[in-house]
C-alpha cells in the first residue's frame, strides 16, 4: 500500500466560534464532529434521528435505504483473546446489509486505514451462512467522515473502496465497502451556490462541517430545507444537550495561547485537561468522548475515574 501522509485536524469549533466571548449569541448548533454528538444525531430513539439516518446512508452509499434499525454497536467476538470492537453506530438494512459509522474528529495514528479494513471484514464475518449459500452474504460498508485529510494525493472529498484487480481494476464480489469522506476537502459554498444541485453527499458534509459556525447558520437552513434529513439531523441536534459544549469551550479556551512545548505551559494544559476530565466524569459523560475531547489517553481518564 502507498504510503499517505495524513494531516489531523481536531474535532474543534470554528474560529469563528472560537472566538465568540461569553455575551455572544451562541450558535444555533452544538458540534456534530463530537463523537457525543454525531452518535446522538443518528441514533436517538425519534422519529427525526432515524430519518437522518436514512438519508445520510444513503447519500453515502449512492443508494436509497428505505428501512434500517440501528444494532448494538459492540461486536461480538468470536473466539477467546479476539479484540473488542466499540463502534460508534451500527445499523442494518432490510435486506441484511449491514454499515458501520464513524466520526472521526482527528487523526490518532497513521493507520486508520488498517484499521477500517479490520472493521468491515469483521462486520461481514459476524454474518451466518448455512452450508454453502454463500450468494446469501450480505453487503457491508464501513462509512467515516473524516475530520481530516487522508489522501493528499486526491483532490475528491468522497472515496468509495473495493476490493479490485491491482492492474485493471476488475471488482470482485463487492459486498466489502469502505467509504470515505474527507471534510476539509468539500467545496466551498456561499450564497451564490444553487443548493439543490449540490449532491447530497456533499449536503451532509458541509452540514457537518459547519453546523456549528455561527457565521454559517443561513448556509445550515438552506440545506436543511434541500434535504429532509438534514432537516430532521439539524432538530435532533437543536435538543441535544450542551454541557459537553460547555466542557470543551472552557478547555479550548484556557488552553488556546499555550502552544509553546515549554515544561510549565505543557503542565499547566495537562492540570486544564485533568480538571475538564474530572468535571466531565462528574456529569457521568463517556470515557471515550472524555478522550475526544480532553486529548487525554483513555488509561488516564480511567484513573481519574478510579480516584475522584
Amino acid at each position: 500500500m502507498e504510503e499517505k501522509k495524513i494531516l489531523g485536524q481536531s474535532a474543534r469549533p470554528h474560529p469563528a466560534q472560537a472566538e465568540r466571548t461569553g455575551g455572544q449569541k451562541r450558535p444555533c448548533l452544538p458540534n456534530p464532529r463530537l463523537d457525543a454528538n454525531f452518535k446522538g444525531m443518528f441514533t436517538k430513539d425519534c422519529e427525526d434521528s432515524h430519518i437522518a439516518l436514512k438519508s445520510f446512508l444513503s447519500a453515502m452509499i449512492g443508494e436509497p435505504v428505505t428501512d434500517v434499525i440501528v444494532r448494538e454497536n459492540e461486536e461480538a467476538t468470536q473466539y477467546k483473546g479476539q479484540k473488542k470492537i466499540h463502534y460508534d453506530i451500527k445499523c442494518q438494512f432490510g435486506d441484511g446489509t449491514k454499515a458501520q459509522i464513524e466520526m472521526q474528529g482527528y487523526n490518532r495514528n497513521l493507520d486508520y486505514d488498517k484499521r477500517v479494513e479490520y472493521y468491515v471484514a469483521r462486520l461481514l464475518s459476524s454474518a451466518s451462512v448455512a452450508g454453502n449459500k454463500w450468494k446469501m452474504l450480505p453487503k457491508v460498508y464501513q462509512i467515516s467522515v473524516l475530520n481530516f485529510t487522508y489522501d493528499n494525493g486526491n483532490k475528491e472529498p468522497l472515496h468509495h473502496y473495493t476490493m479490485t484487480d491491482s492492474k485493471d481494476n476488475a471488482t470482485l464480489s463487492g459486498i466489502l465497502n469502505v467509504i470515505f469522506m474527507e471534510l476539509p476537502k468539500l467545496p466551498p459554498v456561499d450564497e451564490g451556490t444553487d443548493i439543490d444541485s449540490l449532491p447530497s453527499a456533499v449536503k451532509w458534509g458541509k452540514f457537518i462541517q459547519e453546523a456549528d459556525n455561527p457565521e454559517k447558520q443561513d448556509l445550515i437552513d438552506r440545506l436543511a430545507r434541500s434535504e429532509k434529513g438534514i432537516m430532521s439531523a439539524q432538530a435532533v441536534l437543536s435538543a441535544i444537550d450542551e454541557d459537553g459544549w460547555r466542557a470543551f469551550e472552557q478547555w479550548q479556551e484556557t488552553v488556546a495561547d499555550r502552544i509553546d512545548r515549554t515544561e510549565p505551559i505543557l503542565k499547566a494544559k495537562e492540570e486544564v485537561q485533568q480538571t475538564t476530565a474530572r468535571n466531565m466524569l462528574a456529569r457521568n459523560y463517556p470515557i471515550a468522548d472524555i478522550a475526544e475531547i480532553t486529548g487525554l489517553p483513555i488509561a488516564d481518564i480511567e484513573k481519574l475515574a478510579a480516584n475522584p
